[in-house]
């Protein structure tokens, strides 16, 4: 199986009893990889918004991205 950095589901699989080892690392594309927080600009077009900024976020958009992945391995009981 493949778990995104920080997932609690190998460890879940321990508890439960399956011997999960770590078989490596990979990459994935996923459709919201990508956050992005915009801004209303001047004349209402929306433009990124910059860290440390006070301005309201308008919208969020969501874009497809590489992300990496652990690959596990385990037997199914």
């Amino acid at each position: 199986m493949e778990c995104l950095p920080g997932s609690k589901q190998p460890d879940d699989l321990r508890a439960m009893g399956y011997d999960v080892s770590v078989a490596g690392d990979g990459e994935r594309i996923l459709p919201a990889a990508v956050i992005e927080k915009c801004v209303a600009a001047t004349g209402g077009a929306l433009e990124p918004l910059k860290s440390g900024s006070p301005r309201l976020v308008a919208q969020i958009v969501t874009h497809v991205g590489f992300v990496k992945v652990r690959r596990y391995s385990f037997d199914m009981l």
